[in-house]
């Protein structure tokens, strides 16, 4: 946080005010030290020499006679202040006013919005028309309450044969994408865009695979090919041709410029930043031969010069406030900001802290009203929640706010689908827990659930199973509830056996019991191989040092690595993957000395290659799918693109 204002002391106020003789002057040159001299009712004080403008001696009469002309308050105020100050000191607000829309929002109790909400059976309909009273019911948390009985607007599940018999009306797909949107983004999501729509028109027209060859062989340079020639570049990356039809080019653009063409282009600027910036390349070439002198003598160039105290004082007495400083003269401000002066060079300007007391607990209250979780009002309003905080109001103020999960903090939750399939899952975040399931974010982590829908396109139903249990509870519980659906019939589409925290686990570990795992284990690699989570947790907060000191490493003596004991431990390894991950230096022995293509001939056999008897027989010898996958990956692709991993492993 930076360092904060030094406030006007009356001194300071008095010495001000005294430049004016005039009230209304005083108010429109020195607005903020107007406001602070109000605000500690000293304007009789300070103020009460200057000439004021008398306030016209309005009748009772004039005054209605000038509101009646008005609809809106705010309109009124701006446009007709004196009489609106008239009106206000007077008390008559309420009479003359009364029939002029305010600013504020309304104010709606619960029987008001009971009875808007009631006059409605459609959702969407009230969503619209009355967008107020709809905003107004979702912060106070009672749209399940006053909008139960109206209909909502559910996302519509599509199965393969309403797509293709929907996709068969259009001819084209600009018409078909914007009458039919919603089945255009089912077809999108499942991949069927080529299955579904190849019959229609596209507007851009399709080029085959040779003319896109023949135009990218045109170029030696990637970045130039694709500034160029976007829509060809955009092409072939989304045909996955990129590999194939732009490996000739080089992935950098760095063109080559003479010492004639780079002093031509040199010499048409005056000013060095400017051409920095709009001629990058060559003068990176410039800076690359060390020619900048010598092409970029005559240009101008600005260095910050060595202000003293006093010059910094004089730059800074030019500006009103620190945010003006800083952006009209950024030099001065970050010299005074380093030598430590700069509350002393900028001591006259007007201070834009808020006073003491700003954040009452009734603001405070309010502010809180607008979010669902202590997290969300941290995160988007700190000085609000800093202030709540400090002064213990957070408990009344928060009383509204649903309870958020943490690390030790889990929900059991569970989707099942109208085909027979379940998941049982655990989490600390239910809104990103979610996503995860329903989007596909990273390639590598997919989500079953997801998976599953993308493939089968079943309709499911999403169910929070308990409320925020402690970490250990929610582990033990989550695998009864895997336990108790497989016995009621369902089809599991957990991947790994239920009770795991996530990759997380050991960041909610005490360090007595970080210890007490640490010490079970002599070397640093059995405590990597059967610890990972606990390890990688140490590795990544740095603390692996602190916790394992004692550990000893199994390292091999200088020269214990030789060409036949290499050779003999390629036995017990069936990959030259394998090898390389456990005995990395005999790895690298048999590949310095050509043996890794004799003893490893074979390449993996794809997975769309293997028998189904094959895999069938290595999924008998395993006790889990976990197991299985980790053994015979490929052969587990296979069974799982067939759909037959779930009946192979549905009594184990």
């Amino acid at each position: 946080m930076g360092k904060k204002i030094k406030p006007y002391t009356e001194e300071e106020l008095a010495e001000i005010s005294s430049r004016y003789t005039k009230l209304k002057e005083f108010r429109e040159q020195e607005p903020k030290a107007y406001d602070i001299i109000v605000k500690r009712g000293l304007l009789d004080k300070l103020c009460g020499r200057m000439e004021r403008s008398q306030p016209k001696p309005y009748t009772i009469e004039e005054l209605a006679a000038i509101a009646s002309q008005y609809h809106e308050l705010p309109v009124f105020r701006k446009e007709q202040y004196k009489a609106y100050d008239a009106i206000r000191e007077r008390g008559l607000i309420d009479k003359l006013c009364a029939h002029m829309k305010r600013g504020r929002p309304k104010t709606w109790t619960v029987e008001e919005l009971a009875a808007i909400a009631s006059q409605y059976h459609d959702l969407p309909l009230f969503r619209k028309e009355q967008p107020k009273a709809y905003n107004a019911i979702g912060e106070r948390g009672l749209r399940d309450k006053l909008c139960g009985h109206m209909k909502r607007e559910q996302a519509k599940h599509y199965t393969y044969e309403e797509l293709k018999a929907i996709a068969d009306q259009y001819h084209e797909m600009s018409t078909f994408l914007a009458e039919q949107h919603k089945a255009y983004d089912a077809i999108h999501r499942r991949g069927l865009l080529d299955e579904l729509c190849g019959h229609m028109k596209r507007k851009v027209e399709t080029r085959t695979v040779e003319e896109l060859a023949d135009i990218a062989s045109g170029y030696d340079n990637l970045a130039l090919f694709k500034a160029e020639q976007k829509s060809i570049y955009s092409s072939i990356v989304q045909r996955g041709l990129i590999d194939k039809l732009c490996v000739h080019m080089k992935r950098y653009y760095r063109p080559d410029y003479t010492d004639e063409e780079l002093a031509e282009l040199a010499s048409g600027y005056d000013d060095l930043n400017k051409f920095r910036k709009e001629q990058r390349y060559p003068y990176f070439a410039i800076v690359r031969h060390g020619k900048i002198d010598e092409f970029c003598g005559h240009m101008k160039r600005f260095f910050h010069p060595d202000y003293t105290d006093e010059e910094l004082k004089d730059i800074a007495s030019k500006y009103k406030t620190r945010d003006e400083f800083h952006k009209k003269d950024a030099g001065a401000y970050l010299a005074a900001y380093r030598r430590g002066i700069l509350d002393d060079v900028c001591c006259q300007m007007d201070e834009l802290r808020r006073p003491k007391g700003f954040y009452s607990k009734g603001y405070c209250h309010v502010i809180a009203l607008g979010y669902k979780t202590r997290g969300e009002f941290e995160k988007w309003n700190r000085y609000a929640y800093s202030a709540a905080h400090n002064e213990g109001w957070l408990d009344d103020i928060c009383r509204h706010m649903k309870v958020a999960g943490n690390l030790k903090r889990r929900l059991i939750y569970v989707y099942t689908f109208t085909d027979g399939y379940a998941y049982v899952g655990l989490t600390d975040n239910v809104k990103r827990r979610k996503n995860e399931h329903l989007h596909k974010y990273d390639h590598k982590k997919i989500s079953p659930v997801y998976l599953h829908y993308q493939k089968t396109g079943a309709s499911y139903e999403y169910k929070e199973l308990t409320d925020w249990l402690d970490a250990e509870t929610a582990a033990k519980v989550e695998d009864d509830y895997i336990k108790q659906y497989k016995a009621d019939g369902w089809k599991m589409l957990n991947r790994v056996k239920g009770g795991a925290l996530g990759a997380t686990a050991g960041s909610n570990m005490t360090a007595k019991e970080i210890h007490a795992i640490v010490s079970r284990y002599k070397y640093v690699e059995d405590f990597r191989d059967n610890e990972p989570k606990v390890y990688g947790h140490l590795c990544r907060k740095q603390e692996f040092s602190k916790y394992c000191s004692e550990l000893k490493r199994r390292k091999k003596q200088p020269g214990y690595w030789t060409l036949e004991r290499a050779i003999a431990v390629i036995q017990e390894c069936e990959t030259a993957a394998i090898l390389r991950k456990r005995y990395r230096q005999a790895y690298r022995i048999v590949k310095a000395a050509g043996l890794i293509a004799e003893y490893y001939p074979n390449k993996p056999v794809p997975y769309n290659k293997l028998s189904l008897e094959e895999c069938a027989t290595a999924a008998r010898y395993c006790k889990s799918k976990m197991e299985f996958r980790k053994k015979h990956y490929r052969a587990y692709e296979r069974l799982k693109k067939e759909g037959l991993l779930d009946e192979l492993f549905e009594d184990k």
